[in-house]
């Protein structure tokens, strides 16, 4: 009986653990910001030239479903997690980050280019998507 107990203890436990993965289900009562107004407040001119986008992750979503940027324009990207544990991938300019960090690349093809998270985060994370815009 006793064994039943610490066994049913210990499964709840690993399954709680897993399904807190990419963060609670509970939703922030702040209001969402449009994405263009998101991107606006979060990007900028770094000193070295590069345009700096801070993208935020949490309960399997970006805060941006969009970045525009233009081509031949230097990004740095700077990935942080609010909730759970994200990364970002971009396999057409080679951007993988994993956890909260920061990555540089060159936009040098104009196009609308996929951004999804590329860190296994839980049952939302197929939807954890966005597009890079890369205008002329």
């Amino acid at each position: 009986m006793k064994k039943n107990v610490v066994a049913s203890f210990i499964l709840a436990s690993v399954v709680a653990l897993s399904l807190a993965g990419c963060g609670s289900s509970e939703s922030s009562s702040a209001p969402a910001a449009d994405s263009s107004a998101s991107q606006a407040a979060s990007s900028s001119d770094s000193a070295s030239g590069a345009q700096e986008i801070t993208l935020n992750a949490k309960n399997f979503e970006f805060d941006q479903k969009e970045i525009h940027v233009k081509k031949g324009d230097k990004v740095k990207l700077t990935l942080a997690n609010s909730e759970g544990m994200h990364g970002i991938e971009i396999p057409d300019f080679n951007v993988n980050i994993q956890g909260d960090g920061s990555a540089e690349f060159t936009a040098d093809k104009a196009g609308e280019f996929e951004f999804k998270c590329s860190v296994m985060c839980g049952a939302g994370h197929d939807t954890m998507t966005g597009k890079l815009i890369v205008e002329e």
